[in-house]
């Protein structure tokens, strides 16, 4: 079973800020960077992104490559189509997956069958092309 970003849901993807670019480039690079608050005694790892660490409210906040590797917390199967752009791909996965780096991201678990989804399954960071060079962000099992 192979995934790919169809052209149609390409086009849902967000248009990258001068916020969040280092994110985009990160997919393009195959790698998840995220944003690490730089104060020694914080050290969090956020998303989503924002001028401001959301632990301690410092702005020294850069980027980091993370390991690209966490588990899955907790998941929804879709069995619904609630937009055209997926009705291709159904049932899928929504999934929350928790970064070995402590911090929670929403995102799908690709190229496997819905039902071998399963809470605290190990997964790994799977950027796909989706068009123009841009990347969007997916999770295969590790």
């Amino acid at each position: 079973m192979s995934f790919s970003v169809s052209e149609d849901r390409a086009k849902l993807l967000a248009e990258p800020t001068e916020l969040d670019q280092p994110f985009w480039d990160g997919l393009a690079e195959g790698k998840l960077r995220i944003q690490h608050c730089s104060i020694d005694t914080c050290g969090n790892y956020q998303y989503p992104f924002e001028t401001f660490c959301f632990r301690c409210g410092s702005d020294d906040i850069g980027w980091d490559d993370t390991s690209g590797e966490g588990e899955i917390h907790t998941f929804v199967t879709v069995h619904q189509r609630y937009h055209a752009a997926f009705a291709d791909i159904l049932p899928y996965n929504v999934s929350v997956i928790e970064l070995d780096e402590g911090t929670r991201i929403v995102s799908n678990v690709i190229n496997i069958d819905t039902d071998d989804v399963k809470i605290g399954m190990r997964v790994k960071v799977a950027p796909q092309p989706a068009g123009d060079g841009r990347y969007a962000l997916f999770f295969e099992k590790a």
